[in-house]
């Protein structure tokens, strides 16, 4: 008998499966003007993340302020501003949101210009999603 109470004072001290809360996905905006990337995105991380997508930076200003992202994939090079420049406008009202910096270009020059940025991680194209994924998950 003491071993019955005791095997029932143990299951009564378990939470039951409704306290537990689903965990919440990080909210991710990416910066990306390439409509292909953009739906790779879509596809890759759906399920994982919040997504919002932002083609341009008058976009991107938009949609940090609406959505409120726990990190943001930037492109360097869009249509309307370049990822330094938009960066740089971010930094001044969200010093501490994660950033993960990507490009097609290899240049050491837009390197050197956002190490001082603050970014979580600089990822040059081609990569793999995997990839990218790792990164946002590190960031912040």
């Amino acid at each position: 008998m003491t071993g019955l109470v005791s095997y029932i004072g143990h299951l009564m001290a378990l939470p039951s499966p409704s306290s537990h809360k689903p965990s919440v996905p990080r909210k991710v905006l990416f910066v990306e003007d390439e409509a292909a990337l953009q739906y790779s995105y879509q596809r890759f991380f759906k399920g994982k993340y919040a997504m919002a997508y932002a083609p341009n930076g008058a976009e991107a200003i938009r949609q940090i302020d609406d959505f409120e992202p726990d990190v943001l994939v930037l492109d360097m090079r869009l249509p309307d501003t370049d990822g330094i420049a938009l960066l740089q406008r971010i930094r001044e009202t969200r010093p501490t949101l994660p950033v993960v910096v990507t490009t097609a270009y290899v240049s050491m020059e837009p390197l050197m210009n956002v190490l001082d940025l603050g970014h979580s991680r600089y990822l040059v194209k081609p990569y793999e999603l995997s990839e990218l994924a790792a990164a946002i998950d590190a960031a912040g």
